[in-house]
C-alpha cells in the first residue's frame, strides 16, 4: 500500500522542527515552547455509505490497522475513529443500518466534520435508500465538494466501469460522474494477497483490489481541495524563526538591522495582498463556474419538451454564457484594481514611517559615501547622523537594497531619500498596474479564446434529432423500449452537463493563465527581488558564523519543502 501523500509531507515538516530545535540548543539560542509546536490540524476522512458494502475493510487496507475487524458477517454498530499517523478515520454504521436511529445520529454528526468524505457502495450501486441518504448529503447538506465515490466488490460481476458509472448517472443528478471522484477497488482482493504464496498471483489480486488507486484517488482530493496548505503554516512560521536567528547571529551593524527589517515588512505586504487577490479571484471564479454549469442543467433538464422551445433554449444558454463571462471579467477587473490600489497605499504607509525614512537617508549617504574623501575629516561627521549607522556598509550592501526595493522606482533608494515615497508615480509598481489594466479588459475575451459556439452549441447540436424520439408525444411500444430510451435520455442529459462542465473549466483556466501574469507582474517579481535582496544581505554576513551557516541549510530545507507543498495545489 503506497503512504499518502498527507502523511508523508507531514513526516518530513516534523523532521524539521525536531533538527531545527537541535541547532538552537547548540548554539545556545532563546527558544519558546511555541517555537516548536508543529500545530498541524489532522485530515479528518469519514468513510460512510451502504451497509455492509465494506468500509471496514477499506480503512484496514488504507492503514494497515490490525485491529480492525473484517469478514462477512462483521459490521460496524458505532462510530469508530482511527488516528492513522496526521490522519483521523472514521467508520460509521451503514446508512439506514436498520438496527436503530441512532446509528444515523453518530454516522451523520461524524460526517459533519469531515474534510473529506468517502461513500461506500457496492457493484450493486444505489438502491433507493442508500442513493436517497447520498442525496441528502449532496445536496440538501451541501457536502457534493467534499465527497469520492468508492464502488467495492467491483470484481463481483462482469460489468465494466462505463456501465457501472452510467447507473450511478440517475442518483447524481443535476450533477454528473465527472464531478466526483469515482474509485473502483476490491477489498477482498487485497486481503487475499497477504495469504498468497505465489509472487504472480499475488500481484494479480493486488491489481484487482486497485489499492494504490484508493491511495492515489485521496491524494489527488486532497490536493484540489487546497488542504496541503495546513502544512504549510508551521513551514512559514518555522521560516520566520530561522530567518530572525540568522539575524541575531550575524548581522549587528544597525543600518542592516533595520534594513532586512523593512525589507521583510514590504515582503508581507505584498504577501498579505497576494493572497487577498487569489481569495478573491477565486471566489469569482467559483460564482461563474456556478453560473455556467447552472445553464448546462437548465437545458439538461428541459431535455423532453418541444423542440423548438429547446433550441430556443440553448442559443439563449450560449448568449447567457458570453455575458456572464463578460460580467465576470469585469468584476475581476474591478477586484485587482482594488487590491493593487491597496498594495500601493500600504507600501507608500509603510515607506513614510520614520524608521523607513530614516533607513533611506542612511542608505542614500552610504551610497555616496567616499572613504578617501572622509579621512581626516570624522568631526564632520554627526553622531546622529547616517553615517553613524553604516561605517561599515559596503557598496554590495547597498546594491542589494535598490534591488530589494525596485518595485519603487529604477533609483529607489535616492528617490526615497528624496522624496519620502509620497507618491509611486512613474514607478516600477506603478508601471505594472497600469500594464495589468488591460489583462481583464477589451484586450482579452475568454469567449473568443475558448469558442463558445463550439464548445457547447456543436456539442449540443445532436439533440435535434433526439427531441423528436424523445417528445413528449412519444409511442411506447413496450417496458424494454421505454426502459432503453430513458437510458438514452439520461446519457444525452449527462452530456449536456459535461459539455458545460467541460467549458467552464476551460473559460477558467484561461483566465488563470492571464491571473497568473498578473501575480507575476505585480507581486512574484517584487517578492523574487525582495528575497535575493535578502539572502545577499544575509549571505555576506553569515559567512562569518559556522552557527548562521547550519541555520541557512536548514532554512534551505524549509523554503524547498514549503515549495513542493505549494506546487501540490
Amino acid at each position: 500500500m503506497s503512504e499518502l501523500v498527507y502523511n508523508i509531507l507531514k513526516e518530513k515538516i516534523e523532521i524539521l522542527y525536531q533538527r531545527s530545535g537541535g541547532l538552537w540548543n547548540a548554539n545556545n539560542l532563546e527558544s519558546s515552547e511555541t517555537d516548536f509546536a508543529t500545530d498541524v490540524a489532522p485530515l479528518n476522512i469519514v468513510f460512510a455509505g451502504q451497509y455492509s458494502a465494506g468500509k471496514s475493510s477499506l480503512i484496514k487496507m488504507l492503514t494497515g490497522i490490525e485491529s480492525i475487524k473484517v469478514g462477512a458477517g462483521v459490521t460496524t454498530d458505532m462510530v469508530t475513529q482511527y488516528q492513522y499517523k496526521s490522519l483521523n478515520i472514521w467508520d460509521t454504521p451503514g446508512i439506514h443500518a436498520g438496527e436503530c436511529e441512532q446509528h444515523d445520529a453518530t454516522a451523520l454528526e461524524a460526517i459533519a466534520q469531515a474534510d473529506l468524505l468517502v461513500y461506500v457502495i457496492t457493484n450493486e450501486l444505489f438502491d433507493d435508500v442508500v442513493g436517497a441518504a447520498f442525496r441528502n448529503l449532496c445536496f440538501n447538506q451541501g457536502r457534493a465538494k467534499e465527497m469520492m465515490i468508492v464502488i467495492n466488490k467491483f470484481e463481483s460481476d462482469s460489468a465494466d466501469k462505463e456501465t457501472k458509472i452510467m447507473g450511478i448517472t440517475q442518483v447524481l443528478e443535476p450533477k454528473i460522474p465527472e464531478d466526483f471522484p469515482i474509485v473502483f477497488t476490491d477489498a477482498q482482493s487485497f486481503f487475499d494477497s497477504l495469504d498468497e504464496d505465489d509472487e504472480q498471483d499475488r500481484q494479480e489480486l493486488l491489481l484487482l483490489s486497485n489499492c494504490d488507486g484508493v491511495s492515489k484517488a485521496i491524494d489527488e482530493f486532497v490536493a484540489q481541495r487546497g488542504l496541503y496548505s495546513r502544512l504549510t503554516t508551521p513551514l512559514q512560521q518555522l521560516q520566520i524563526h530561522l530567518e530572525s536567528k540568522i539575524d541575531v547571529l550575524t548581522i549587528s551593524d544597525p543600518l542592516q538591522q533595520g534594513l532586512v527589517s523593512l525589507l521583510t515588512q514590504n515582503k508581507r505586504v505584498f504577501q498579505a495582498n497576494r493572497r487577498d487577490l487569489i481569495k478573491k479571484v477565486g471566489a469569482n471564479l467559483d460564482k461563474l463556474n456556478g453560473q455556467i454549469v447552472e445553464l448546462g442543467n437548465r437545458l439538461a433538464d428541459a431535455l423532453g419538451g418541444e423542440k423548438e422551445e429547446f433550441e430556443k433554449l440553448q442559443d439563449n444558454s450560449i448568449l447567457e454564457c458570453e455575458r456572464l463571462i463578460k460580467a465576470a471579467l469585469e468584476d475581476i477587473q474591478i477586484t485587482a484594481d482594488e487590491c493593487l490600489s491597496d498594495l500601493e497605499t500600504e507600501l507608500v504607509e509603510l515607506a513614510n514611517t520614520p524608521a523607513s525614512l530614516k533607513i533611506n537617508e542612511a542608505l542614500e549617504a552610504a551610497k555616496k559615501f567616499s572613504p578617501e574623501a572622509e579621512t581626516g575629516n570624522v568631526s564632520s561627521v554627526s553622531k546622529d547622523g547616517p553615517l553613524k549607522l553604516n561605517n561599515t556598509l559596503s557598496q554590495s550592501m547597498t546594491k542589494s537594497a535598490e534591488k530589494g526595493f525596485s518595485f519603487l522606482a529604477k533609483s529607489a533608494v535616492g528617490d526615497a531619500s528624496k522624496t519620502g515615497l509620497k507618491s509611486v508615480s512613474g514607478s516600477t509598481l506603478h508601471t505594472a498596474v497600469k500594464e495589468i489594466g488591460g489583462f481583464f479588459g477589451h484586450k482579452f475575451k475568454a469567449w473568443d479564446a475558448v469558442k463558445i459556439a463550439d464548445k457547447i452549441g456543436k456539442g449540443a447540436k445532436f439533440l435535434g434529432p433526439a427531441m423528436a424520439i424523445f417528445g413528449v408525444g412519444m409511442q411506447i411500444v413496450d417496458d424494454y423500449q421505454q426502459s432503453e430510451h430513458e437510458k438514452e435520455i439520461i446519457k444525452i442529459k449527462r452530456d449536456i452537463r459535461k459539455n458545460y462542465k467541460e467549458h467552464s473549466n476551460t473559460v477558467k483556466k484561461s483566465i488563470d493563465a492571464q491571473f497568473d501574469k498578473l501575480l507575476t507582474i505585480g507581486f512574484d517579481q517584487a517578492i523574487d527581488n525582495i528575497d535575493e535582496a535578502l539572502f545577499e544581505i544575509r549571505d555576506q554576513a553569515s559567512k562569518k558564523s559556522d552557527a548562521a551557516n547550519s541555520l541557512r541549510a536548514q532554512l534551505e530545507d524549509v523554503i524547498n519543502l514549503r515549495e513542493e507543498i505549494q506546487s501540490l495545489y
